[in-house]
Formats: structure tokens, sequence, C-alpha cells
């Protein structure tokens, strides 16, 4: 039995990174409406939001401008990246 981990494993913990979650696409889409709506305003801002906090039964967020925000129990964080990104 090999307990070593997986050099793949090793090097994304070392450097920080994440791997990207992948959500149901009806979360995507509803969190996409939320960004485009902040972004349709208009507003000038300070900072660039992080992503959408959703709830996953209701399809309601907000905007999150930390990168790791608290969230109740059926709520998911979509980063902006994912928001973006033409496919998914």
């Amino acid at each position: 039995m090999n307990l070593t981990p997986s050099i793949r494993n090793t090097n994304s913990a070392k450097t920080g990174e994440s791997s990207m979650i992948f959500f149901d696409p009806i979360l995507i889409k509803a969190a996409r409406n939320i960004y485009r709506n902040y972004a349709g305003l208009s507003v000038p801002a300070d900072a660039q939001p992080m992503g959408v906090v959703i709830n996953r039964d209701s399809h309601r967020g907000q905007l999150a401008f930390k990168r790791k925000p608290i969230l109740l129990p059926r709520e998911c964080f979509i980063p902006i990246k994912q928001i973006e990104a033409e496919t998914y």
C-alpha cells in the first residue's frame, strides 16, 4: 500500500492553488444574473466582488467581497472567475 501523496496533490498544497469546483449550471446562471444586475447599475465601487454567495434551494444570493465568506448550511460560494467563464 502506497501512503505517499500524489505529485499533483503535493504541488497544489505547496502553491496554495485550489481545484475548481463544478456547480449546478442553474446556480451559475442565477449567480451570473445577480452579478450582471450589479454590474449594470454603473455605481462606482471601491472593490471588485470576489464572487456570489447563493442559496442552493431558493437561488437567491448576494455579492461577496471576501475570498472566503462565511456561509450558511444551504449556501455556496461561486467565484467570479467561474461566473465570468462562458463555458461551465
